[in-house]
């Protein structure tokens, strides 16, 4: 809607109503003729948006996106769904270092062998080096075979999440009340890259 005249607060409560079953049959036939007179005249930023975000959200549920990791079973569904893939181990923790990722393919996958099976929670911290903390991922899911992480990520965010200089991830999960640190990974651009 960058050059789109946005749509007011109302319009959008009414699409909500509408959507939702919140409307009489009346209103309902009178929203829809009044909708689809502007949206063909191409005044209708609403319904615009509203397609726009259905059509991004079915992308982004297709890939598993809207889960904070992965099982093993969600990689091997997405790889014989035809979605491209670089794969790398990351091991149990320590420093991994992040080779060059080809734009050829779609998704970067990437496996944390850690066994966090029986967590009531798992939390992944992201930091620099130095501590700072850059953000936490919360209620992490994980393999129930093994207990590992999968993580999936579109090839442009782990460009910028991987190779765009050294981050610290600690791996934390709560038992009964107990946090405990359970593996750190420290990932940064191979140097051959």
């Amino acid at each position: 809607m960058s050059d789109e005249q946005p749509a007011s607060l109302d319009a959008f409560g009414l699409l909500d109503d509408y959507v939702s079953g919140a409307m009489s049959d009346d209103e309902c036939e009178a929203f829809e003729l009044s909708l689809f007179e502007r949206a063909a005249r191409s005044e209708a930023p609403e319904a615009d948006f509203s397609e726009r975000l259905r059509r991004a959200s079915e992308w982004i549920a297709r890939r598993g996106a809207f889960n904070v990791g992965s099982t093993r079973a969600e990689v091997e569904a997405l790889r014989a769904a035809g979605m491209s893939m670089s794969y790398l181990e990351f091991g149990r923790g320590g420093v991994v270092e992040v080779p060059a990722l080809s734009h050829d393919v779609e998704l970067f996958v990437y496996h944390l062998d850690v066994d966090v099976r029986g967590s009531d929670a798992v939390d992944v911290l992201v930091e620099t080096p130095s501590g700072e903390l850059l953000k936490t991922f919360r209620d992490v899911r994980y393999d129930p075979t093994d207990g590992s992480i999968y993580g999936v990520c579109e090839m442009p965010l782990a460009e910028i999440s991987f190779l765009r200089g050294t981050v610290v991830s600690k791996v934390m999960a709560r038992r009964g009340g107990e946090r405990r640190l359970v593996a750190t990974f420290e990932t940064r651009p191979s140097r051959a890259t």
